[in-house]
């Protein structure tokens, strides 16, 4: 099944790259267009953009310098660089690389960090003016925008001190908070942690963004309907009357305040979440019968699954119930039949999680029957998705095979449809699927078809969802720690800790705690001792 997937994916890439190159696209133009689309670094896509293999690269490397061949082995390791498992090419291969490729050395390494933003000139108006545009590809931010971002973010004028707080100012500037583009926030974030070896330095960069994001989601309640005076998050103005601007902003914010808590954590988004929640409620108690009416109550019901799935990674497991169960009925008062269905998935991956797997098929199975009458191959998709978990919890092999055939199924469906597509689905995408396949193989298959599965789950993942991507590096140490290879295990357990060190959650933390039991017998091996270093170097703060 597993090499259908690659086949199909390959065919797919294939008559994409054909039809760029039709419409006149360079290799590089069609790669940075695979970047995008496939998740893949520089190196990667521009040698699947010619649709080829390691192999295939390395024979046309050897075709024009035999007497210094290559292997696969050598293309893997330029091209899992700077990652720690990879190594770097020297200035004489990444000529040839270029050669090859038809590209320029910059092209080569666009995924590596800029400095430029260290020059005072480059932050003069002019420099910023007249910015290179390879600067910004295609919405992905290179370092020195990264830099304009956050300098915007913590609220900090050009000259001031690098290390000063926000100001008080940082209210003022976010009146719009939905403007704000979390993906790009969390690119640049990571590059960030990339960038600043020091945990404390992290800590504190990690700690200001926090802040100054908190205080930009709030910051619109103060302006709402009867606001007079400023409102906190357990604390929203009481309305009497139906505004539709104040429930379409309530609206707008519910896709930025999921992207929020993947980025920067729940305990930080939970407060804001609850009070946008309150004003919908409000909203809704006002509106008038009909068309309005529903509209409000389906973002109260939205709302209020987003602050149980907030209250889920806390590991406040009965206020997430609580809230599930409100948001699935407001849902059906609706008649929002998509958004049922989202919800009963939500508390079937609820039930599973907390050791409860057959609950979590009985909601499977009710999110189902709803996600054929909503239409959607997402809500198709995802709902055989929580039931893979479900049944793969309860040691249901067949089953959950059968149920993983048919969320790929209608996943391709989703992938293909031109139709609308409901904001909260915005996580859900082929990684996703993948990233259930590793958890389905560490219960019924060996380690190296967990391996594989995380692999395709980390090359297409969204990097700046640390949320999702904390989880597909703990099945990979899980994987590698059955293959007793401790210390491979140990790095990607420290990487999590690592990207994780502001914005954990309960969940992260348990299932750390849970690997790191289980390398005990290896307690007095380097990797293990570095890892516990990481751990106290970073933990020193609880988890959000």
């Amino acid at each position: 099944m597993s090499e259908g997937r690659s086949e199909s994916l390959r065919r797919q890439q294939a008559c994409l790259a054909a039809d760029l190159r039709s419409a006149g696209k360079t290799w590089v133009e069609a790669a940075e267009i695979f970047q995008q689309k496939f998740r893949l670094n520089p190196r990667v896509a521009l040698r699947t953009v010619r649709g080829w293999s390691q192999a295939r690269a390395a024979e046309e490397w050897n075709r024009r310098w035999p007497h210094e061949p290559k292997t696969l082995k050598n293309f893997s390791y330029w091209e899992t660089w700077p990652g720690k498992s990879g190594h770097s090419p020297s200035q004489e291969n990444l000529a040839r690389l270029a050669e090859i490729y038809e590209c320029s050395v910059a092209d080569l390494v666009a995924d590596l960090p800029s400095f430029r933003h260290l020059d005072a000139a480059a932050r003069t108006p002019a420099a910023v003016s007249s910015r290179s545009t390879t600067d910004v590809t295609d919405g992905i931010i290179m370092p020195g925008e990264a830099e304009t971002l956050l300098h915007d973010l913590l609220g900090r004028r050009t000259g001031t001190e690098a290390g000063a707080p926000p100001t008080v100012d940082a209210i003022g500037r976010f009146h719009r908070p939905e403007e704000i583009d979390f993906g790009k926030l969390a690119q640049v974030i990571v590059m960030w942690m990339q960038r600043i070896p020091h945990s404390r330095a992290r800590r504190d960069m990690l700690g200001k963004l926090t802040a100054a994001l908190a205080v930009a989601a709030a910051a619109p309640l103060i302006e709402l309907p009867g606001g007079a005076e400023r409102a906190s998050a357990a604390s929203v103005p009481e309305v009497s009357r139906f505004d539709p601007a104040t429930l379409a902003h309530c609206e707008a914010m519910m896709p930025h305040l999921r992207k929020q808590g993947d980025v920067l954590g729940a305990g930080s988004t939970l407060p804001s979440a609850l009070a946008y929640r309150r004003i919908a409620e409000q909203q809704a108690r006002v509106a008038p019968p009909g068309a309005a009416r529903d509209r409000a109550v389906a973002a109260y019901a939205e709302l209020t699954q987003l602050a149980g799935w907030l209250c889920f990674n806390m590991g406040d497991y009965a206020a997430a119930q609580r809230l599930y169960d409100d948001a699935r009925a407001a849902a059906h008062e609706a008649r929002a039949v998509e958004l049922v269905t989202y919800v009963l998935c939500t508390m079937s991956h609820l039930a599973t999680w907390q050791g409860k797997p057959r609950v979590g098929i009985d909601h499977a199975v009710a999110a189902a029957s709803w996600a054929e009458q909503s239409g959607s191959p997402y809500a198709r998709a995802y709902a055989a998705d929580v039931a893979v978990r479900a049944l793969t919890a309860d040691g249901q092999a067949s089953q959950s095979q059968d149920f993983l055939d048919r969320e790929y199924a209608a996943l391709q469906t989703a992938l293909t449809d031109n139709g609308p597509r409901q904001s909260w689905w915005y996580f859900y995408d082929e990684s996703f699927f993948w990233s259930t396949s590793a958890q389905n193989a560490l219960k019924f298959h060996q380690a190296d078809k967990v391996l594989a599965a995380t692999d395709r789950a980390l090359s297409l993942s969204d990097q700046g969802n640390l949320h999702e991507r904390s989880f597909r590096l703990l099945f990979r140490a899980e994987a590698f720690a059955r293959q007793q290879n401790i210390g491979l295990a140990c790095r990607a357990i420290t990487e999590v800790v690592e990207l994780t060190s502001m914005n954990s959650s309960r969940r992260i933390e348990q299932r750390v705690q849970e690997l790191r039991r289980g390398l005990d017998p290896w307690r007095r091996t380097r990797g293990v001792r570095e890892l516990d270093q990481a751990i106290r170097a970073y933990r020193s703060q609880p988890a959000g």
